[in-house]
């Protein structure tokens, strides 16, 4: 009951916090926050994927950067589109190609489903680096609209903040809904015993489509909000280091850990950023701190405070 009471405190804290940082940081540290909240929806919805389901993906990216590049083809190809439209329709279209590649990744489990998750990455990776009439190559995507909400520019990083975290917030408050639900448990069921639950009469793969459907979805929301804060979409969005990662941003924070991805994300960021300030060779250095965090706390930040509580 102590523990539960200081989690309540912090997460309030944490909340009251989140609201006014527009007003108590800098533009520069404004902007590495709001880029912290979208990538923690990406890396939630990896800690999802192996926490609740015992699937361990080295392609998730694959749904953030079609997420990204549709959203952006929309905004430039379509007349008129919203913010708010463009955001879903990149969410959509990643539920699309997540719907299409989960009725093959069903058929696998452990390393055969991780390796097909790889393959199917590096495949969808090429077409889009290769399709530069629609992609733009390696050159990416850039100028395109960013469209007001409401009449409020999203032009300010402090506006563009507030969006990000409604966003994110409500994404996150879905998937806690989600294992709270009929159809969470399934699948929690699923991971522990597949061949128990089949034996139960739950039909094994449509479960796991839906849920690997909706945890694309999320990432393309993930990957559509991340291209409007760059303001550009490239090759670098759907790549093996993308994918890569978030998995380092899901273990950091602690996978068996619902805020794990949030703490995650936020000390790769920064991290990365500061590292990346003193030395070209930071990513030897943030490689070095992960493997003496997996060795040494295999359940990440947030299950070392959760042991010394």
């Amino acid at each position: 009951m102590r523990n539960r009471n200081l989690y309540h405190w912090v997460g309030i804290a944490v909340g009251v916090l989140a609201v006014l940082f527009p007003h108590i940081l800098p533009r520069f540290q404004l902007r590495m926050v709001t880029e912290i909240v979208i990538v923690a929806l990406l890396a939630m919805t990896w800690k999802m994927m192996l926490n609740e389901a015992g699937l361990f993906s080295f392609g998730h990216a694959v749904y953030f950067g079609l997420g990204a590049y549709a959203s952006v083809l929309g905004w430039l190809h379509v007349k008129g589109l919203s913010l708010m439209s463009g955001i879903l329709l990149g969410g959509f279209a990643a539920a699309l190609i997540g719907f299409i590649l989960s009725a093959f990744l069903v058929r696998m489990s452990g390393t055969y489903y991780a390796l097909l998750t790889l393959a199917f990455n590096q495949l969808i990776w090429a077409i889009v680096w290769k399709w530069r009439a629609v992609t733009g190559g390696d050159d990416g995507l850039g100028k395109f609209p960013k469209p007001d909400l409401l009449g409020i520019s999203m032009r300010d990083p402090a506006n563009y903040y507030y969006l990000s975290l409604a966003i994110v917030a409500a994404c996150m408050f879905l998937c806690w809904y989600f294992t709270k639900t009929p159809l969470g448990s399934v699948v929690k069921s699923i991971k522990s015993n597949e061949e128990r639950a089949k034996f139960i009469g739950f039909n094994v793969g449509v479960s796991k489509v839906i849920f690997l459907t909706m945890l694309a979805f999320f990432a393309g929301v993930s990957g559509a909000l991340y291209a409007q804060f760059q303001e550009f979409v490239g090759t670098s969005s759907i790549d093996l280091v993308m994918s890569t990662n978030v998995i380092f941003m899901a273990f950091i924070g602690g996978v068996g850990h619902f805020w794990g991805p949030l703490l995650g994300s936020g000390t790769y960021v920064y991290l990365s950023e500061y590292l990346s300030r003193y030395t070209d060779r930071w990513e030897l250095i943030f490689g070095i701190v992960v493997v003496i965090l997996v060795l040494f706390a295999p359940q990440g930040i947030l299950g070392i405070a959760r042991k010394k509580t």
